[in-house]
């Protein structure tokens, strides 16, 4: 029986993991054909100050919604430029202004010290609205991997404090369950490695806490799930998290509410940020599904 890790331990081999690069590389023309205004920030949160960056089109209008991106990376990765390149291109195709925040990261800082700072970054957003220059009843959350299980966090925080509720969330190829062995997920064709997954979900979340359903929604009551914001669920048919995220897709349907799910089945993790097959199809998906939510509350 191996020893779990200590935190210190942790720490360093997530910083060598971090080293090791493994997505696409943007290359300056490719971010030059999205022209945006990328205007660095900090937030106030609990924790002290999150860094983000607020996307819009250049000569943008005010008082327009407001996209909030959180990244991927196995809760343990911060924002790339792929991110910035999602977030351009969203911002252009929508006319939204996409807050993409870099937050803190495991196992530095573990559950749930992400999930409060992205909380309190969307709770910012709302009581600022003037100052984004944003319609503040207008707010959309949304997630890749890591980032759609905060997504999905955040939304079941928000309908706890009643503050306000986001008009729609999208939540990409996320994790839901992370008290399950990856091992014993469906292991699919581009799956995420299961002995990396373990790594991942032990940085952020102690085994102890794997279960609550803020780290594992899977595991929340209908209760938790009742008057969610509408919902696009996008999982990859090569990810060993795709039963997961339509298993709790199903769960919120079930709760009342409006879900849509789309599985891309050929496709693999994290394919909509690293432009992998079907990514073009993906973000046409989303832009439909915000210009829908848009129409609809008009």
């Amino acid at each position: 029986m191996s020893l779990r890790p200590t935190r210190e331990e942790m720490i360093k081999m997530a910083v060598e993991t971090r080293k090791q690069v493994t997505s696409a590389v943007v290359s300056r023309e490719e971010m030059e054909r999205y022209p945006a205004r990328v205007a660095p920030m900090r937030i106030p949160v609990r924790a002290g100050d999150s860094q983000a960056f607020l996307v819009s089109a250049q000569g943008g209008e005010e008082q327009v919604p407001l996209v909030i991106n959180l990244h991927g990376g196995g809760f343990i990765k911060q924002r790339t430029e792929n991110d910035e390149l999602f977030c351009r291109k969203l911002a252009l195709a929508t006319g939204c202004k996409i807050l993409d925040v870099d937050y803190r990261v495991a196992p530095e800082h573990p559950f749930p010290a992400g999930l409060n700072e992205c909380y309190d970054v969307a709770v910012w957003a709302w009581k600022n609205g003037e100052q984004l220059g944003i319609d503040r009843e207008k707010i959309i959350l949304c997630g890749h991997s890591a980032g759609g299980n905060l997504v999905v966090g955040i939304s079941m925080l928000l309908h706890e404090s009643g503050i306000f509720k986001p008009l729609g969330i999208i939540s990409e190829y996320p994790p839901l369950d992370l008290s399950a062995d990856p091992a014993q997920k469906e292991q699919r064709g581009r799956s995420i490695p299961a002995e990396r997954a373990r790594l991942y979900n032990l940085y952020y979340c102690e085994e102890e806490l794997q279960k609550h359903p803020l780290a594992s929604p899977v595991m929340a009551g209908e209760e938790q799930l009742k008057d969610f914001p509408r919902a696009l669920f996008i999982t990859a048919g090569e990810d060993s998290l795709c039963n997961e995220a339509e298993a709790f897709a199903l769960k919120a349907a079930r709760a009342g509410n409006e879900v849509t799910v789309k599985r891309f089945e050929k496709a693999g993790h994290g394919f909509t940020i690293y432009r992998m097959p079907g990514h073009e199809e993906a973000l046409k998906l989303i832009e439909r599904f915000i210009q829908h939510l848009l129409m609809d509350c008009k």
